[in-house]
């Protein structure tokens, strides 16, 4: 639209509130750096509510905010002031004359704030500062509504150590839970002194005199106190090692700079979402999952984000792989939806699941984790070329599909049906996990057990992948056997899911196997898994891009003509980043540039009408025309993993980036940048063992060229057709790489790559 681009928008997803964060601590402040316990406010800590409440009065009077913002993710600074009364132009004392609060928090294993109090008049002033505190320990789940815990909250003062301790006990049934809040001084004060929970400092000021204190806020888990200044040689390591991790990650720049900026933008978020206390090594770890609600291991957000942001560093999904390895479910619990093999959805550390009120200290409520742990090994396999890595998981992975065969297919035929066997589990255990996301065209709910689309696409997708590791570690005879189960499941998935008269799939099947015909997004990720037949690929790929799907900022999740739809709904009606991403690589797996092109355009324009360029959750689904400014869902988080990684990816689909290292070789599948962006260098990226850095370039006639700028270690860079082009070229993927490889690769690796390529041995 004409008028767009005079638009100027800085969407703000928390709405003015301020967000620092470290690994497990999150702090979520009103703009001045105060708490008054509504919504999501709070200093939270391994998913607990340690502080609740922060008010200030200086000079008995509340500051207003002058200016503040962050200095990196974990590092906030305010300046705060209050008037002074009196004065006049014939001083000393002026009528401008204020005192001046700076404020300054880092947090991380609890938090630190310094506090100086600035007197900039030309008198004298004494003055006093008050810290009101408060703490109710709530779980982070309870802020969407749930009820306290059994527990009580006692607080003291311990003059001696000069600490003010919130001391939280809980019990429920066998389970008990103790954590605690303390905070003390970390230089003298004999200014200080403690009513309830009030701090009060009292102090004079000289005439451009300062004042000076600092506050320690240290929260007892496990048994231990956690604590940024006892750790502070953890933290400045950390501090390094995610330094190392920025210089030497790729990087990418562009003319112009808007989409260059925003693929910075998103890796430098996964970076400052990593959680520490869950990474298996230094060059092998997960991003908390979103902020400030997700923190600790979700299993699809973080192989999903590893996957997606493998351009710029393969550590995420190392750790990923590694984290879900260590936490498959090895028994039968039907409280944590938990079966043998099965892969985990997510682990919390707050009260609820501490206590046992809720299942999710390890919950197992999902089908998606367990096949894109098998999807997303072998995509590592074919970013670093290290089949020991394929050797270390063979056995987890194989275990995937003892639970599929044992426990996933509830009736043998063939399909992944999920079930809610806990009374506080998730009903809807596909991709779309909210309990209201799967219905019938008539809007009515359909009941377990229920076989969605796309998760027989990503299942059907695993066992292709399976036998692609399998034949490259030597396998032969039980990878011929998962080729022969991918290809009867792709026959069986394509005549259930089929809707002809649609030119499109079913949304899932019910528990009596009828087609669950409402249209949504889920068929977009047959499209990603290479699972729908070529000659129907553009229907689909139409499909998903009529206007009653795609919003003008993205495919939405459901249709809006569907009688459920709303724009603000979780999985009824909003638009996720991170499936378009995904959709986004169908289209070009199929040669559908211009569906790209427009998806990935789409994209790219709604991060630019966000604060730093950064896509939240999701976006609401308002129509374009009548949102010319994105809409967001209401309880978004942001930063958010896998919309950090989607920005990553969509540029890699743009670009036609996909590696083989275990070939020594980097496809370039027809590389086409949109019309509004003329040039993309992309540096130091890592296949294999090897450094490549790339510019592309978009000519006068619309084509995209590129030229190698430089390379160490062994590596090929070929351009080759969409691996299922809808109107195949003369040569086509299949014939380009196949012939590179069985010329260049060893001979168990070209086997290997030659099912990777979709083509049986």
């Amino acid at each position: 639209m004409e008028h767009e681009r005079y638009i100027a928008a800085d969407v703000d997803p928390h709405h003015g509130l301020q967000l620092v964060h470290h690994g497990y601590t999150v702090l979520v402040t009103n703009a001045d750096g105060t708490m008054t316990g509504e919504g999501r406010q709070g200093l939270f800590d391994y998913d607990t509510r340690v502080l609740s409440t922060y008010q200030l009065l200086l000079n008995g009077r509340a500051p207003r905010c002058d200016s503040g913002g962050l200095l990196d993710p974990s590092c906030w600074i305010a300046r705060l002031t209050v008037d002074r009364p009196g004065g006049n132009a014939h001083g000393p004392q002026l009528p401008q004359d204020a005192i001046e609060l700076t404020l300054r928090r880092s947090v991380g294993n609890g938090m630190i704030e310094r506090l100086q109090v600035d007197n900039h008049s030309a008198t004298a002033v004494t003055t006093s500062l008050v810290i009101q505190l408060d703490t109710d320990f709530r779980d982070i789940a309870q802020i969407g509504g749930w009820t306290n815990p059994l527990g009580h909250i006692e607080h003291s003062w311990d003059q001696a150590a000069g600490a003010l301790l919130f001391d939280y006990h809980a019990t429920h049934g066998t389970w008990t839970l103790h954590r605690a809040l303390r905070v003390h001084a970390i230089e003298a004060t004999p200014e200080l002194t403690v009513s309830d929970h009030r701090l009060t400092f009292d102090m004079r000021l000289l005439p451009r005199g300062s004042w000076r204190v600092g506050l320690v806020y240290e929260v007892l888990v496990d048994d231990r106190w956690r604590s940024p200044i006892a750790d502070e040689a953890v933290i400045q390591a950390r501090h390094r090692i995610a330094t190392a991790w920025r210089r030497d990650r790729a990087h990418v720049e562009s003319d112009p700079p808007a989409f260059g900026e925003a693929i910075e933008r998103a890796a430098e978020d996964l970076g400052a979402l990593r959680n520490w206390e869950h990474e298996a090594g230094h060059q092998a770890w997960i991003p908390n999952a979103g902020l400030p609600i997700y923190t600790g291991l979700f299993g699809r957000d973080a192989l999903t984000a590893g996957w997606q942001a493998s351009l710029i560093s393969s550590e995420l999904l190392r750790g990923a792989l590694a984290r879900l390895a260590a936490s498959q479910a090895a028994i039968d619990s039907p409280w944590h939806d938990a079966e043998p093999g099965k892969m985990v959805h997510e682990m919390r550390r707050g009260p609820l699941s501490e206590l046992g009120i809720i299942p999710q200290r390890a919950y197992y409520g999902t089908q998606t984790s367990a096949s894109f742990f098998v999807v997303t090994l072998s995509e590592l396999w074919h970013w670093t070329g290290d089949t020991n890595l394929v050797r270390d998981y063979l056995e987890a992975a194989l275990r995937v599909f003892d639970w599929a065969e044992r426990y996933g297919d509830c009736d043998g035929d063939g399909f992944l049906e999920y079930r809610r066997r806990s009374t506080r589990g998730l009903k809807n255990q596909g991709w779309k996990d909210s309990d209201e996301a799967i219905r019938y065209p008539d809007g009515a709910l359909v009941e377990n057990p229920i076989a969605t689309v796309e998760e027989q696409a990503y299942h059907c997708l695993a066992l292709q992948r399976m036998a692609e590791m399998l034949l490259a570690v030597g396998d032969d005879r039980q990878s011929a056997h998962f080729v022969v189960r991918a290809r009867r499941l792709r026959a069986a998935w394509q005549r259930a899911f089929w809707m002809e008269e649609q030119g499109f799939y079913a949304m899932a099947l019910d528990p009596a196997k009828r087609q669950v015909r409402s249209i949504g997004s889920n068929a977009g990720h047959a499209l990603a898994a290479g699972l729908v037949p070529r000659e129907q690929a553009r229907r689909v790929a139409d499909r998903l891009m009529a206007p009653d799907l795609f919003s003008g900022w993205g495919i939405r999740t459901l249709s809006a003509d569907h009688p459920s739809y709303n724009p603000l709904a979780y999985h009824l009606g909003t638009v996720w980043p991170v499936e378009n991403a995904t959709f986004a690589l169908g289209f070009k797996r199929y040669g559908l540039d211009a569906h790209v092109e427009r998806l990935v355009t789409a994209i790219f324009q709604a991060a630019d009408r966000f604060r730093f360029s950064r896509l939240p959750e999701a976006l609401g689904g308002h129509p374009r025309d009548e949102a010319p400014i994105p809409t967001v869902y209401p309880a978004a988080n942001s930063p958010q993993a896998w919309s950090a990684s989607a920005t990553i990816q969509a540029a890699q689909t743009v670009l036609g980036i996909y590696p083989f290292a275990p070939a020594h070789l980097l496809a370039l599948v027809k590389p086409a940048l949109p019309p509004w962006l003329s040039t993309v260098t992309l540096r130091n990226m890592r296949v294999g063992d090897a450094h490549v850095s790339i510019a592309f370039t978009r000519q006068l006639d619309g084509t995209t060229t590129y030229d190698v700028l430089d390379k160490t270690g062994r590596l090929h860079v070929l351009e080759v057709a969409p691996p299922q082009d809808a109107e195949p070229s003369t040569e086509s993927w299949r014939d380009a790489l196949i012939g590179w490889i069985l010329a260049h690769a060893p001979g168990r690796v070209a086997l290997a790559l030659r099912l990777a390529f979709g083509d049986d041995p």
